[in-house]
């Protein structure tokens, strides 16, 4: 178990571990096709965090980067077929998250809020474009930035120098 998740319990610790596969959905499969670049992209970007993370969420993108493709299919096959129905879904799930990282001690609440936000933008700019510009679609703008999730207040400077975001 991660540190920080000294004080959640098992579900909401499954939630945090799930956030990565549930965003790559959300944001993968906003116009109803999760492809393989969605999920080669977000196990590169697992793979990229759990080694470059300025120490911080390491072992986070550690725990989930084995697996991760595996863990993605297998919760969008357990999913309602249909945009709708599955982005509700998720979003119900991502809206949990709300009360969780604010149990978390600082500075992990606004890192983790600041990585998701971060990994599902990736996920978004993921395809094609030209010169990766203009690549979000309208669908995938309108989940990229998880606005289920309330914004997290990044801790003072004087407290955590070198914080992200």
């Amino acid at each position: 178990m991660l540190r920080e998740f000294n004080n959640l319990n098992a579900e909401e610790q499954q939630l945090m571990f799930d956030a990565i596969p549930l965003i790559t959905i959300l944001v993968g499969a906003a116009d109803n096709q999760l492809d393989e670049v969605e999920l080669t992209e977000a196990q590169r970007l697992a793979d990229i965090r759990s080694y470059n993370n300025r120490g911080r969420l390491n072992a986070f993108y550690e725990h989930i980067d084995e697996g991760l493709s595996e863990r993605i299919q297998q919760l969008f096959n357990g999913m309602v077929n249909g945009v709708e129905a599955r982005e509700r879904y998720i979003v119900k799930e991502l809206s949990k998250l709300n009360t969780i990282l604010p149990k978390l001690r600082e500075p992990f609440g606004y890192l983790y809020y600041h990585n998701f936000r971060t990994f599902a933008r990736h996920i978004a700019e993921c395809h094609g474009g030209f010169l990766r510009f203009i690549t979000v679609g309208p669908k995938e703008a309108k989940v990229m930035d998880l606005p289920m999730i309330k914004p997290i207040p990044k801790p003072p400077e004087d407290e955590f120098p070198d914080l992200i975001g």
